[in-house]
């Protein structure tokens, strides 16, 4: 019944009737995944019917701990680790090039900060085998 008086609340009613099915959730359900997939289901209703509120003003509406359960909060916090990983690895080669070759030019920054992942990796372990800068080119051009 809750979970219908949110489909059809006004945008300023929403926030109080999220927090009360949040409480009658944590309270009532004891099974964890149904648990989850309760709050999951909140989260679509939310977001399919305020799309226009920001993510924070609906993390708002949930308490702290549910947040973190939910599947938006896992992709997002999931996708931050990998942009993480991505921009440390691009900078460590970055550091290990120009201290290698020199300082690098706009271009071979461009082109290596392009690359996903597993090219960097690639990258990382070809450079130890590069002699010059001109084989860090001919590897940049194999890339594409």
């Amino acid at each position: 019944m809750g979970l219908i008086e949110l489909i059809v609340s006004k945008e300023n009613q929403a926030p109080e009737l999220v927090k009360n099915l949040m409480q009658r959730t944590q309270t009532e359900i004891t099974n964890n995944s149904e648990r989850e997939g309760i709050i999951e289901l909140l989260e679509t209703v939310l977001l399919s019917k305020f799309s226009q509120l920001t993510r924070q003003e609906i993390e708002a509406m949930f308490l702290v701990n549910d947040i973190k359960q939910t599947r938006v909060y896992q992709e997002a916090k999931q996708e931050g680790r990998e942009e993480g990983e991505q921009e440390g690895e691009k900078n460590l080669l970055l550091r290990l090039l120009s201290k290698r070759f020199g300082k690098l030019t706009d271009s071979y920054i461009q082109k290596i900060s392009n690359l996903k992942i597993a090219q960097l990796e690639d990258l990382g372990e070809a450079l130890l085998d590069f002699r010059d800068i001109n084989d860090l080119d001919e590897w940049l051009k194999s890339q594409t």
